[in-house]
């Protein structure tokens, strides 16, 4: 049983169907893109060199890996989805989404500090988008009364 106020529940709501929506969209778009080979994904210049994966290149040993992970987070949408519906009922799993998302974010901002000139654009994509959900499942996360109790 949560100790929430309607109010805050329905704000998470509300912020698990946008960036459940956004990451539908977005990564089931490079997903398709990946798997049909789109110029708009591969080459210089493409998608995947300024947000994700902008080491991969068609062909190489490893070119398996991306459409793997990107399926992952199409799955990861729809059950921020499905969270939206009832938050309280989903707390094991917002609670994993927000700390993977925040060891992931800050995994990468380290990253980027090895080679600045080749992935600052992370800065501008993939680190705002997992710190944000992370940050947004923090602030309106249902708390249990054992949450509650804790803290006492």
């Amino acid at each position: 049983m949560t100790t929430d106020s309607p109010r805050k529940l329905a704000a998470l709501s509300i912020f698990l169907r946008i960036y459940g929506i956004l990451t539908l969209i977005i990564f089931s778009l490079l997903f398709v893109g990946f798997i049909v080979q789109t110029p708009l994904l591969a080459e210089h210049g493409g998608v995947l060199n300024w947000t994700i994966w902008n080491d991969v290149r068609f062909g190489n040993e490893h070119a398996h890996v991306p459409p793997m992970l990107l399926l992952i987070y199409v799955v990861w949408g729809v059950f921020l989805l499905r969270a939206a519906s009832n938050p309280s009922a989903y707390s094991s799993f917002l609670a994993f989404t927000m700390w993977a998302n925040l060891a992931h974010g800050l995994l990468m901002a380290a990253q980027v500090f090895t080679d600045v000139d080749r992935y600052w654009s992370k800065f501008l994509t993939d680190i705002p988008f997992v710190l944000i959900l992370s940050l947004g499942i923090y602030l309106w996360r249902p708390r249990t009364k054992a949450d509650e109790l804790a803290r006492s």
